[in-house]
């Protein structure tokens, strides 16, 4: 049985999140190669071993790369389904290629029938929709039950190139995306200053659990952001009641500074360091990768914020180098004042030329 790893990026990506799939598995000493071609927003790892790859399927976690959306264990590329009746095909295909993965069990987190994230592939997505109802009819019909949320139920994935042909596969819900395509949908608030507030409220729901985002966002804790003008993503923390330092020559909308939440400082966001430790600070700011990671680096070595969620502008070439240098950066920086922490880097849906990150201090 041959298996690979089918990974979603943004189009544009995928070389970076190619050099970013075989760097994890060739420091795990799993041999492979990959296919990625220019603006398919998406990458195929293949292993020479079958086990070595569900092995690696197994282990790797959404939050361990960069440039991936979702993680699929995937069957060989069907290519030959027919025009009508493709429920039995793919479900006999699903069956004999997952038997082994299934163990099984005839038990399903949920079935997600979807394509690529480019414009070539937008006009699938009517047929994507209106197939998951009889599909999952043909799942039920052969014993499968759908929406078992335990821990040990897998997703079925159908990824569709052409009506008539797909990768059929099998993700962890825990491990990997919890969206359609890889993609979350938020709505854009009507009274919000820029659509650059999106890029922060998917981080807080990318790097903060449920949990997390109430127990981390609670109201009367203190934010500053870097770079604030107008105010998009100072609006999601007064939207939380939460007190923001804005910091920016640039102006600020009328409406977030009529909330009594938000302190303007006309100061350089590279020279401002707050007077007492913040709970949050924020930096959207349009600088050189290494120069924001830098500022990061020293506001977190002296603790004058507990979290820290900042965007690295990336330059058009070397780019998966450039993140990952800027994350050694502030490792060794933190490791050298023996500062324990946490460090996860993602790109967003919402960034387009840039990485966001998270950083939180420990206690």
């Amino acid at each position: 049985m041959s298996y690979s790893l089918l990974l979603y990026c943004r189009s544009g990506f995928e070389s970076e999140c190619a050099a970013e799939i075989l760097a994890y598995t060739s420091e795990r000493s799993v041999s492979g190669f990959v296919k990625a071609k220019e603006n398919t927003a998406h990458v195929l790892f293949q292993g020479h071993n079958p086990q070595e790859v569900i092995h690696i399927w197994n282990d790797l976690q959404l939050k361990d790369l960069i440039f991936a959306r979702q993680i699929i264990l995937v069957a060989p590329l069907v290519a030959d389904l027919p025009e009508s009746n493709r429920t039995k095909p793919i479900y006999n295909l699903f069956f004999t290629n997952f038997a082994e993965v299934l163990n099984g069990r005839h038990i399903l987190d949920d079935l997600f029938i979807e394509t690529f994230d480019t414009d070539s592939q937008k006009e699938l997505l009517n047929f994507c929709k209106k197939f998951t109802s009889p599909m999952l009819s043909e799942l039920k019909k052969n014993g499968f039950i759908i929406n078992d949320k335990s821990q040990r139920a897998l997703r079925m994935h159908l990824v569709f190139l052409t009506g008539q042909s797909c990768y059929i596969g099998l993700c962890a819900p825990k491990k990997a995306s919890q969206w359609f395509m890889g993609i979350p949908r938020f709505k854009f608030p009507i009274d919000a200053p820029s659509r650059s507030t999106l890029k922060l409220e998917e981080a807080f729901h990318v790097f903060c659990n449920a949990v997390e985002r109430e127990s981390e966002l609670q109201a009367g804790m203190t934010a500053v952001d870097l770079g604030a003008s107008p105010g998009g993503w100072t609006y999601q923390f007064v939207r939380r009641n939460i007190y923001v330092f804005a910091i920016d020559n640039g102006p600020m909308q009328d409406k977030l500074m009529k909330t009594g939440l938000v302190e303007h400082l006309k100061e350089d966001g590279f020279k401002f360091r707050a007077k007492k430790p913040v709970d949050w600070l924020v930096c959207d700011m349009v600088e050189q990768p290494k120069k924001i990671a830098q500022l990061i680096a020293d506001w977190a070595k002296f603790k004058l914020s507990k979290r820290f969620i900042f965007n690295l502008k990336l330059p058009m070439k070397k780019r998966y180098i450039e993140v990952t240098n800027c994350l050694n950066l502030i490792r060794n920086e933190l490791d050298a004042e023996r500062i324990h922490y946490t460090l996860q880097a993602q790109q967003l849906y919402h960034d387009r030329e840039e990485v966001t990150v998270y950083l939180k201090i420990l206690n």
